[in-house]
């Protein structure tokens, strides 16, 4: 078997990787099975897996770390986007009469 061969196999897609000494929740996950909840992991709201064997597979996979990073990056990107006052303060007054106006009537 070839040196390329054996790292493929190492470190494939669908190979779980060694479990990492003293990590809760025993043994490692994939890097499709860490694709797969990445959103879950974001939100906190993994389930099967435990947030530690997630966390630790992007902390030590090269190839599913950049993933994390955009998306964490995206979504700090759109928060922000959001927080701001986008639409002009006589927008927002004529918005704030037609509603109470139908709340009214």
């Amino acid at each position: 078997m070839s040196l390329t061969d054996r790292l493929k196999r190492l470190f494939g897609a669908d190979t779980p990787r060694p479990p990492v000494a003293g990590e809760p929740g025993g043994e490692g996950i994939s890097c499709r099975e860490a694709l797969v909840v990445m959103y879950e992991y974001l939100d906190g709201a993994l389930e099967g897996v435990t947030e530690a064997q997630v966390r630790t597979h992007f902390e030590v996979c090269s190839r599913c770390y950049p993933h994390l990073r955009l998306e964490e990056r995206f979504r700090g990107a759109l928060h922000r986007a959001g927080t701001g006052d986008v639409a002009p303060p006589a927008l927002k007054e004529r918005l704030k009469e037609m509603l109470a106006e139908a709340d009214a009537g």
